[in-house]
């Protein structure tokens, strides 16, 4: 993967969905959710929407039932300089404020991306990284069922959307040099969301008549960097993020 890139492989833009939790098998103070790890076996499911921004990915893993970074998918999505990234599509990580995302189409299976630190020890921190920290999950969902489910709870424990649209439009190929229209029509909605000091930001794509290629991804993350990232990717609206 070349880190430097900062635009994603998609012609037509991901969608976006993120929230994220993790606690090692002791407690920590302020944590809001605590799932015990006793000999490498899970006594709580895991919830990402109580991990914390700047968590230790190891923990992180830890915490879902000893997950190794083996377990890895494939995950053709970018990440910031100075980060790298894992990707998983196992149900243990795929929990949301009591909700599974567990599930997958005909071409996808639903994931988690966990963006973390990997600071270059010859050229130090880009930005605010640190090495092994996480700076920002990624929700990855194809199935109608799990991204109805995703958005019902966003709203129900979030509250209203600092800010919502929806873009109605048409597909596009590319022939020869040329860009042209086709009569395939897509949905695009955003919704952004602030809760303390975190972002969410949640872009869904539907093509009409191709249910195989619903789209919807959750970003969460709390530092500029990430809103700068969704913004040269090309995500829409992402200039609406405020982070103050």
């Amino acid at each position: 993967m070349n880190k430097s890139t900062k635009t994603l492989k998609y012609f037509i833009i991901p969608l976006l969905c993120i929230a994220v939790m993790s606690c090692s098998g002791h407690k920590k103070k302020g944590c809001e959710h605590h799932s015990e790890v006793q000999n490498s076996i899970q006594t709580e499911p895991f919830n990402l929407s109580a991990l914390p921004m700047g968590e230790n990915i190891n923990t992180i893993l830890k915490s879902a039932g000893a997950m190794a970074a083996s377990d890895t998918v494939k995950a053709d999505e970018m990440t910031l300089i100075g980060n790298d990234r894992l990707a998983f599509s196992s149900e243990n990580l795929l929990h949301f404020n009591g909700i599974s995302l567990d599930g997958k189409n005909s071409k996808n299976t639903n994931k988690v991306v966990f963006h973390y630190g990997n600071v270059d020890p010859k050229i130090g921190p880009v930005a605010n990284e640190k090495n092994d920290k996480l700076g920002m999950y990624q929700l990855d969902i194809y199935t109608e069922k799990e991204q109805k489910a995703l958005f019902e709870n966003l709203n129900k424990t979030l509250h209203t959307p600092v800010f919502d649209t929806i873009h109605n439009n048409f597909e596009s190929k590319i022939t020869g040099n040329e860009i042209t229209g086709t009569p395939n029509k897509f949905r695009q909605e955003v919704a952004i969301w602030k809760s303390k000091n975190l972002t969410y930001y949640y872009y869904e794509t539907e093509m009409e008549n191709k249910s195989d290629e619903l789209r919807c991804n959750l970003f969460v993350f709390k530092d500029k960097e990430w809103k700068e990232f969704l913004e040269s990717s090309g995500y829409p609206d992402a200039d609406k993020i405020f982070l103050k």
